[in-house]
């Protein structure tokens, strides 16, 4: 089996959990919700490494771009728009902002409201600071690392990244502050989960057939996910150090359900298909939350009523942004910036005189 062939159900699951998870955080904050962005680039790591690193057959740099631009710009562009007009029909207003309305909205526009330029916080859509964050973060991955790296070296850059963070904020909850005025941490947090994702991938690689592991999978499930609920809820601070160890944690988290053999694993590909849509999860729940919590909070509704049916129709809303814009525009998005590409690329006809 080519790792082409591979699919992780049970990781796709793990990333619509997540998903809802901070969704539910968005709705009512306090807690350690907002780890699970770190949960994603862990995991983002691990997926492009399967995809791309490890791949049989080479991805050249402006593929792999070509192919991440495809991914993560149209629905972000699309849940853009509808947040400036859910914001004009609530607020009667364009949304303002300390940095500057324009100059933050040129910025989402070209993914680069989250690398520094505007250390006063988030902008538009403000869950789309990691899309921002992942894209430049994909970047440095296909142009810096290879099979070849490291794995201590990546150990080493992600420890420095979170030892800076601990340093100059103690908690993971930042994304806009600029450290010694020009190194974002929203950037340093992408750049240690994602790298502690590959780590999680050689993890895979280096496990996958060992017996002791199968042996022992079930308490292995049990003890990692309990490990998660300790960090994100097992708080007497909504902001604490122990964000530190997350990224560690999930890095083992994300290694353990690649084995997708343990009870907790075999249950949770039920329910893949929310993985499928946790993107458009992602990038609508600020919207819908925005637009449906005025109206639900006029019935006077009991708050787990509200958030309850916030749920279900950020479920079914993404339902239909992922088979009506996200899945449809990633096919053409490719199509599209692989001609683009082709063209670009220098031809190779003929000798040299």
């Amino acid at each position: 089996m080519t790792t082409a062939t591979i699919k992780f159900e049970s990781l796709d699951a793990l990333r619509g959990i997540a998903a809802i998870v901070v969704a539910i955080f968005h709705f009512s904050t306090g807690w350690g919700g907002y780890l699970i962005v770190d949960f994603f680039l862990v995991l983002s790591g691990f997926i492009l490494s399967h995809s791309y690193l490890y791949k049989e057959m080479p991805t050249s740099p402006i593929e792999f771009i070509s192919h991440r631009l495809a991914r993560l710009y149209p629905l972000h562009f699309f849940t853009l728009f509808t947040f400036i007009i859910a914001s004009l029909y609530i607020h009667t207003a364009f949304p303002q902002y300390a940095d500057g309305t324009l100059f933050t909205l040129l910025q989402n526009l070209t993914l680069t409201q989250n690398i520094g330029f505007n250390p006063s916080g988030v902008t538009y859509n403000y869950p789309s600071w990691s899309i921002s964050v992942e894209f430049w973060v994909n970047i440095i991955f296909i142009l810096f690392v290879s099979k070849t790296t490291k794995s201590s070296t990546l150990f080493i850059i992600a420890l420095i990244g979170l030892l800076i963070i601990y340093g100059n904020t103690g908690h993971l909850e930042t994304q806009a502050k600029n450290y010694f005025t020009f190194i974002n941490s929203g950037m340093i947090r992408g750049v240690s989960s994602f790298f502690l994702g590959i780590l999680s991938y050689r993890m895979y690689l280096y496990y996958r057939h060992d017996r002791r592991i199968q042996k022992h999978i079930n308490c292995l499930e049990l003890l990692s996910m309990t490990g998660i609920f300790i960090v994100i809820f097992g708080r007497s601070d909504p902001l604490s150090s122990v964000d530190m160890f997350a990224p560690f944690l999930f890095m083992f988290v994300v290694a353990i359900f690649t084995f997708e053999s343990g009870y907790l694993s075999t249950y949770l590909k039920k329910i893949k298909y929310l993985g499928e849509i946790s993107y458009s999860i992602y990038l609508n729940q600020v919207t819908v939350l925005m637009l449906i919590r005025p109206v639900l909070k006029s019935f006077e509704m009991p708050s787990m009523l509200i958030l309850a049916a916030y749920l279900v129709f950020l479920v079914i809303y993404s339902h239909f942004t992922y088979q009506y814009i996200e899945k449809p525009l990633r096919k053409k998005g490719r199509h599209m910036l692989l001609r683009i590409s082709q063209k670009a690329a220098p031809s190779h006809d003929g000798a040299a005189p």
